[in-house]
């Protein structure tokens, strides 16, 4: 599992392209159970006009003339609202929730209108990729249809609204954000001025077995599967080699690493149930069964590690990535700037 410095919350709070917040939304709004910003309607494909809302749909603002769709709002707030910690959730709060979500969704027509001008398309094959990995997200092609219906949406919608998100990824990739480069220099200091940042607790490296059972499985499916994890189980009791069984019989890509999955550590990335049961196993020790939404587990500990920061060496890649991210967020920040001192936005909320 590669290191990742702790996220700032202010910085994940701060107003980015919408466009990757609504990316962000399909995968994080389910994500109240999985580990949210929204969904907008029907977008125009780069390169057209924005059509003019349906009888009814009623508009909250436009910028430059074109419309902001109520629906689209009230869907941005709504998930939001969700994404708030239980403190956060009163009702004096929504009122800075409606200004956060309006707010990403102008932000989001004002950059897509610059890449339409700038005449960005993307191909149909990446929208399908970029469709398809967000419905696994969103635990697979039917949770993602329960969550689409739930949202008053369709998968065309969500299709509209991927190529909407990567012609905007695009735009600032190569026009607002090109040619940010961070030196080892820079990474160093970063990590040496974040140290909180860059600590982990206890960590456990394991190797494991993995019985999957698909979301749709049937309930003999999933019998079927138990058994099989039990009889693996009970080979490795008997003393049988765990690598060798999980090579033998893992059904993910660590059965190619012999069982192998790297440290894991709270908070580390781990599904939750993995987690829990790794961080308890000392070196040599097997686990019991693990159920997850993946499937079946046998967890074995191959090594422990106390808490503390990481190396610099092994932190350098994500603290690279995380100094690399800030400078992107700092030019569209100011970019957004620009954008809104030049637009005609008018509020109706």
């Amino acid at each position: 599992m590669r290191w990742q410095p702790v996220a700032d919350p202010a910085r994940r709070r701060a107003v980015l392209a919408a466009a990757t917040l609504v990316a962000t939304a399909l995968s994080q709004a389910h994500a109240v159970a999985a580990e949210g910003p929204t969904p907008a309607a029907k977008p125009p494909a780069a390169g057209t006009a924005s059509p003019a809302p349906k009888s009814g749909s009623g508009v909250v603002a436009r910028v430059n003339s074109r419309p902001i769709l109520r629906r689209d709002f009230d869907l941005m707030v709504q998930v939001q609202f969700r994404q708030r910690g239980a403190g956060e959730r009163r009702h004096e709060d929504l009122e800075a929730v409606r200004t956060s979500a309006l707010d990403a969704l102008i932000d989001a027509e004002l950059i897509y209108q610059k890449a339409q001008e700038a005449r960005v398309t993307v191909t149909d094959a990446d929208v399908r990729a970029e469709s398809a990995r967000l419905k696994s997200l969103l635990g697979g092609p039917d949770e993602a249809s329960a969550f689409l219906k739930e949202a008053g949406l369709e998968a065309k919608d969500l299709d509209d609204q991927v190529r909407r998100n990567l012609v905007v990824k695009r735009f600032i990739d190569t026009e607002v954000a090109k040619g940010i480069e961070v030196t080892d220099a820079q990474a160093r200091i970063w990590y040496d001025g974040h140290l909180q940042a860059v600590t982990r607790g206890e960590s456990v490296r394991i190797t494991q077995i993995v019985v999957p059972v698909p979301s749709t499985a049937s309930q003999a499916q999933r019998a079927d599967a138990r058994r099989k994890i039990e009889a693996i189980l009970k080979e490795i009791q008997g003393g049988k080699d765990f690598a060798e069984m999980a090579r033998l019989y893992s059904g993910g890509p660590e059965a190619k690493r012999d069982g192998d999955s790297g440290w894991i550590w709270a908070g580390g990335g781990a599904l939750p149930v993995v987690e829990r049961a790794a961080l308890q196993l000392k070196p040599g020790q097997v686990s019991d069964i693990v159920e997850s939404r993946r499937g079946y587990h046998i967890l074995k500990a191959t090594d422990r590690r106390p808490a503390g920061p990481v190396p610099f060496a092994e932190a350098k890649a994500g603290v690279t990535d995380r100094v690399r991210a800030e400078a992107r967020d700092e030019k569209l920040r100011l970019y957004l700037a620009d954008l809104r001192r030049n637009a005609k936005i008018e509020k109706s909320v």
